[in-house]
């Protein structure tokens, strides 16, 4: 296992939040708006040890080759347009992260909920089922677009959960041998708890139980035409998969990893797009961002963002 892998894999807790706008709100400007106000405000708050915001593109429905009984196609107003998964190592500190910020400031942060949501999921993966069986990137913080095809893949499942949970985990793993697959991630889904989102706080705006998902795969490949035979790696996938929705990643923005923000966490992506195509890296120094930030940015330096 690489550092990669096994750095993501001491997160015991994933929460990952799929959703779409509201109908009258441009979808560019609640995206620049996700990445680069919601969510530099989210990094900062405790318990986090890995968070990533990916953006999409509509589903394709040709990246694989067809397989009997899944249906790859999707309505186009019923598609995702953002997940956040956010990550926890353990019970601990998904509790602290309750807990932060206070609660007189927590309600200005998820006051972008209403905001912007017009449907959201937050479906929870715990222990083995949330597991990243390959990094072949090299990237241990990627931000912007990605550098190789990168596709966040959302299964239905047909049937019952167990041999679906089962036949997923094998392809992921089978995947993981390919050399033309360079990441592949697998969440097997808890049964979505809205009670608890409740009591956590955040305004509940779920899809409907027919459109929510049960397993996501974070998958990159060395190129679009090496993923057209992958699903073949295993057998009766159809027999267990009824939807799988392929939504290109136009946009993936690391804001955590290791337990602390990024530069593009502290400073917003925008900076660090900035700070990076001109090379104004003294402006990354630790001491400026210790002084710009305080506590929370010891340790945070843009070397630990190309490590890998």
């Amino acid at each position: 296992m690489t550092i990669l892998e096994d750095t993501e894999n001491k997160a015991g807790i994933c929460r990952v939040t799929a959703g779409w706008k509201k109908k009258d709100l441009p979808l560019e400007v609640v995206r620049r708006y996700w990445r680069d106000v919601h969510s530099p405000s989210i990094a900062r708050r405790a318990g986090i040890w890995d968070y990533r915001h990916f953006q999409y593109d509509p589903v394709v429905t040709d990246l694989f080759a067809p397989v009997e009984g899944i249906d790859f196609a999707a309505p186009a107003d019923e598609q995702l347009m953002w997940t956040s998964d956010v990550r926890y190592r353990d019970e601990d500190a998904l509790a602290a992260f309750g807990q932060s910020p206070t609660k007189d400031i927590l309600p200005g942060i998820l006051g972008d909920i209403d905001l912007i949501v017009d449907q959201s999921t937050t479906y929870k993966a715990v222990g083995a089922n949330a597991f990243t069986y390959k990094d072949a990137t090299g990237l241990a913080t990627p931000q912007g677009t990605p550098t190789r095809p990168t596709y966040q893949l959302f299964f239905r499942q047909k049937g019952e959960e167990a041999p679906f949970f089962a036949v997923l985990t094998e392809l992921a793993k089978a995947w993981a041998q390919d050399a033309n697959v360079l990441r592949v991630r697998l969440s097997l889904f808890d049964v979505p708890d809205m009670e608890a989102e409740r009591k956590a706080g955040y305004p509940v705006k779920t899809h409907p139980v027919e459109r929510q998902y049960q397993a996501w795969i974070d998958l990159v490949v060395a190129s679009a035409p090496d993923a057209r035979d992958l699903l073949s790696a295993v057998s009766g996938l159809g027999d267990v998969v009824a939807t799988l929705h392929a939504y290109p990643v136009t946009t993936l923005c690391t804001f955590n990893y290791a337990g602390k923000p990024t530069l593009a966490g502290l400073r917003g992506f925008p900076a660090w797009d900035a700070l990076t195509t001109l090379g104004g890296f003294h402006q990354a120094q630790p001491a400026i961002l210790e002084w710009m930030y305080g506590d929370v940015a010891k340790g945070v330096t843009l070397h630990g963002e190309d490590a890998g």
